[in-house]
């Protein structure tokens, strides 16, 4: 007898928190439900969450788990956040046998194409490279000078023999140091400084 497995969405959001996504799942006619509740009212004391990429799959649940075992290690404990760039998580997404929920595809004429911006092209612009960072410039924490990382891309520092996103290093030692937040999310460029200039301050390059 053949097995039917049930079918549903597993979805990627941002957040306001560069660098850190949640990765949950639903029923697919719940998809529209959930992700209102969520943009409006937030998850784990992290507001700001926006719908990013949805694809419907079969045997959803097992997938979803999968996907939170591959990525444990930059989990946010007991939660569905993980410190990690949103587009990392879609390629891996993408990988799997489904029909993508969202975003829509466009069904626009050229002229009208031309006049959409991406919802999530303003909050991309900002990186390490917007900042004026160079591969290899090295920033340092805000609470303590000597502890400096690499800069590797417009996304990526090394520190400590790993590549890491700026929340997500943030989070590691302030761990580490036993002074992680409630919400356990950090806004990495709020935290870390450039020739003593903290990275939020950097205005970027226009």
């Amino acid at each position: 007898m053949k097995t039917i497995m049930a079918k549903g969405i597993i979805y990627v959001m941002t957040s306001t928190v560069s660098g850190l996504v949640k990765i949950g799942k639903t029923r697919t006619n719940e998809f529209e439900k959930r992700m209102r509740a969520l943009e409006a009212n937030g998850y784990y004391n992290v507001t700001g969450l926006k719908r990013f990429l949805a694809i419907e799959v079969e045997n959803y649940s097992d997938k979803e788990r999968l996907l939170h075992e591959i990525f444990s290690k930059h989990r946010v404990k007991n939660s569905e956040l993980f410190a990690l760039d949103e587009n990392l998580v879609s390629r891996l997404l993408h990988s799997f046998d489904g029909r993508v929920i969202y975003p829509k595809p466009q069904i626009h004429k050229t002229k009208v194409k031309s006049k959409a911006i991406p919802s999530r092209q303003q909050h991309k612009r900002s990186n390490l490279h917007t900042k004026g960072l160079k591969k290899r410039d090295q920033i340092s924490f805000i609470k303590d000078d000597s502890i400096r990382a690499t800069v590797v891309d417009a996304h990526k520092v090394y520190y400590n023999g790993k590549n890491w996103s700026l929340s997500g290093l943030t989070l590691e030692i302030y761990e580490n140091r036993g002074q992680a937040n409630k919400s356990r999310s950090y806004n990495g460029y709020l935290h870390w400084k450039y020739k003593g200039q903290i990275l939020k301050d950097i205005p970027d390059i226009k």
